[in-house]
């Protein structure tokens, strides 16, 4: 079914490589961007892309963190204390640049 689909607008499309060119650009960079900060506990990887961070200008991803995991750093913002991290991804919902991902 999946090679019967044509790209046009509105059509579904499966498989690992699927979404926009801006996720997919986002994505390499996460996983291969140098400066790239990352906090882990058991099962939950926090990262931060330190260039595409506005740090002080922003502070929405602090703002929001119920649990006070996020602190803003010098330049961007750093991961104090992952182990209170719930998962919520309100930091990543609300982050207006894409700097930081929660897995």
């Amino acid at each position: 079914m999946a090679e019967e689909l044509q790209k046009k607008s509105g059509t579904f499309e499966y498989g690992t490589d699927v979404g926009s060119e801006r996720v997919k650009e986002i994505k390499k960079e996460k996983s291969a961007a140098k400066g790239v900060s990352k906090k882990t506990k058991k099962n939950v990887l926090i990262t931060v892309i330190n260039s595409h961070c506005k740090g002080g200008l922003c502070n929405i991803c602090v703002n929001y963190c119920p649990e006070k995991v996020l602190a803003m750093g010098f330049s961007s913002v750093e991961v104090v204390d992952p182990d209170s991290c719930t998962k919520c991804m309100l930091c990543e919902l609300r982050c207006p640049d894409f700097a930081i991902f929660v897995d």
